[in-house]
């Protein structure tokens, strides 16, 4: 089973064992963004939002690329938990490296991951303007940025951070650049605006490989809402909106069990009722600023199962 969160199930018992001991006292708060390079709403940096696949695990969070800038807290809060290398001198850090979580009052957290170094406040209240870190490298990381996340219900469930963060400009609808069939002879891929022969010897899932350009065209974003048609007919949706714990495990909005979504890195719509000889399939993906794709790929289909 994949991995959801950079760190450990005891960690995350013990934050909410302390949040719930020692709540604090907020209502609704109004947060802002940790980090801004550029000028808003035309926001800079931001690599990754939430809801993209990283193989082993669910991006949670949002991604600006930064290094030794200074890290706010998104809201007045109380430190809920911090760490750094020199906390445990003797193992590398894993996952997030060195990161503070703050507790925002009635449950809603936010969490800071890959810090350079933290502010020398590693304890106490906290302001919207307090600077408690310098974003880097640190954990494991593709690269120099700050990942943050906003939770709610005291860690049970990670909501994407858009929902609640004032707006960012984001021009470019996303774009459905393959579809893909993982066989028994291996990967299978098929590019959309051109007819595919393909022979299929068993009901095998429909993959897709999108990616949003956001603001920035070269950054490869994550998709807000993702919904596909086999001619005509609709087959299912997706809403990155959030992801809770639930008994029956994580839940994306509530509703899809997140080992389901990803098959490596990309989108696992399941698998589709196809028919023999041709058929359409047609991909709406749309992110969270509303610019919305469509995109029709072609199959002439010869079933064998």
């Amino acid at each position: 089973m994949r991995r959801f969160l950079h760190f450990s199930l005891p960690l995350f018992l013990i934050l909410v064992l302390i949040g719930w001991l020692y709540p604090v006292v907020a209502s609704n708060p109004r947060f802002e963004w940790p980090l801004i390079k550029g000028s808003p709403p035309d926001l800079r940096g931001i690599t990754s939002t939430f809801g993209e696949s990283r193989d082993d695990h669910f991006h949670a969070g949002l991604d600006i690329a930064s290094q030794d800038e200074p890290v706010q807290s998104i809201a007045p809060g109380r430190i809920l938990y911090s760490r750094q290398q020199s906390d445990n001198p003797f193992r590398p850090l894993p996952g997030p490296g060195n990161l503070m979580i703050v507790d925002h009052g009635e449950g809603w957290w936010s969490g800071y991951f890959h810090l350079e170094k933290l502010a020398p406040l590693r304890k106490g209240n906290v302001g919207k303007d307090t600077v408690i870190g310098f974003s880097g490298n640190t954990g494991r990381s593709g690269g120099a940025h700050l990942h943050f996340f906003i939770s709610k219900d005291y860690g049970k469930e990670f909501i994407n951070p858009l929902e609640v963060l004032p707006s960012a400009t984001d021009k470019y609808a996303p774009v459905v650049q393959e579809l893909i069939f993982f066989t028994d002879n291996g990967k299978s891929s098929l590019l959309p605006g051109q007819e595919h022969r393909i022979r299929l010897t068993k009901a095998y899932p429909v993959h897709l490989n999108i990616r949003d350009p956001g603001l920035e065209r070269s950054t490869r974003r994550g998709v807000y809402k993702l919904t596909w048609f086999l001619n005509g007919e609709k087959q299912g949706s997706r809403d990155f909106s959030s992801i809770r714990s639930t008994d029956s495990g994580w839940l994306l909005a509530g509703k899809q069990p997140f080992e389901t979504i990803f098959t490596e890195w990309y989108y696992n719509v399941g698998i589709l009722p196809f028919r023999n000889g041709k058929n359409t399939i047609t991909v709406k993906a749309e992110d969270f600023a509303g610019n919305v794709s469509s995109t029709d790929f072609t199959l002439e289909i010869q079933k064998e199962y």
